[in-house]
């Protein structure tokens, strides 16, 4: 009988579920996503809460003050998020000064702290997890999925969709920081099981990689809002989240389970609001999940609220 299995069938909280990732002993599996934790007071938070770990970012080498306008849009009686916030934060210079600060705070907490970091190019993801990693992080998560990016009319790549491009930022990140270096990956998810097969081999062959994150949103979704989009930034193009996106999510972490090596664990994350949620995703191969929309609508009672949830017999 499966660890998963022995606490499920006795009706345990998952309170009293530790699990690992990356060689990273975790008090419980629920921890939030990139995404919703920026700055020290939100670390703060996060600290006092009962996530099981804290990830920061993403960060990013320059500055970015995100999109404009309409950024974000949440509708619970449809079950579904949109977002198009455009990686919005201050930047390297100031996270070489503020992050040991969070690193500390978390660390007082007996918190693992996670940062992503998103670069636009190779170099810009060497650098930034040196940086990460010289400010004591636990883990850096290297965004790959983010499809919010705009300059214009023109949307930035989203990287794990180039083979190519995965490759050469996994060789270039281990060549400075190592393969001993606690670093996941963050992809989107993808409809083309053969594509999914290939970034799963990329990933599944590098020494550096420890786990992945599966999934970010789902890519250019569009919502009305009476006869206007619901967004303002890429013509209301933005990645989709919340409940909607759960059976995406599981489906990806089943298959990615089913190809990595199995010393790559799988951080789930999509539509996880209930105690319920995080068992199907650790039924389906993770062994932690992340929480973005149910955070950002409920914020810290969100934890406390899934971790003394019992699961259906």
């Amino acid at each position: 009988m499966s660890e998963f299995k022995e606490y499920q069938d006795h009706g345990k909280e998952l309170i009293n579920f530790p699990t690992e990732i990356a060689g990273i002993e975790l008090k419980n599996p629920v921890m939030n996503a990139a995404g919703t934790c920026k700055l020290p007071e939100d670390v703060e938070r996060l600290s006092n809460s009962e996530s099981s770990a804290i990830m920061v970012g993403s960060i990013t080498v320059e500055s970015r003050d995100g999109n404009s306008g309409d950024v974000y849009a949440y509708l619970p009686e449809d079950r579904w998020s949109i977002n198009s916030k455009g990686l919005p934060n201050k930047g390297i210079e100031y996270y070489k000064q503020e992050l040991p600060l969070m690193v500390a705070r978390a660390h007082s907490k007996e918190k693992p702290i996670f940062v992503s970091v998103a670069g636009f190019s190779p170099e810009e993801y060497v650098l930034l997890s040196q940086v990460a990693f010289e400010c004591g992080v636990d883990l850096v998560e290297l965004n790959l999925g983010c499809p919010n990016v705009w300059q214009g009319d023109k949307q930035k790549q989203i990287a794990c969709f180039n083979l190519n491009l995965v490759d050469e930022i996994l060789e270039k990140v281990e060549k400075k920081v190592g393969s001993e270096a606690k670093v996941s990956v963050k992809i989107s998810p993808f409809s083309d099981p053969f594509t999914l097969v290939k970034v799963a081999e990329v990933i599944g062959s590098s020494k550096l990689v420890k786990a992945v994150t599966a999934v970010n949103t789902f890519p250019n979704a569009f919502g009305y809002d009476g006869k206007k989009s619901r967004i303002t930034p890429g013509g209301g193009l933005g990645g989709l989240a919340g409940p909607v996106l759960k059976p995406i999510g599981l489906g990806q972490v089943r298959q990615l389970r089913a190809i990595l090596p199995e010393h790559i664990g799988i951080m789930g994350v999509g539509g996880i609001n209930k105690s319920e949620d995080v068992w199907e995703y650790l039924d389906s191969g993770a062994s932690a999940v992340q929480i973005a929309t149910a955070y950002i609508e409920q914020q810290e009672k969100i934890f406390s609220s899934i971790l003394g949830g019992y699961p259906k017999s």
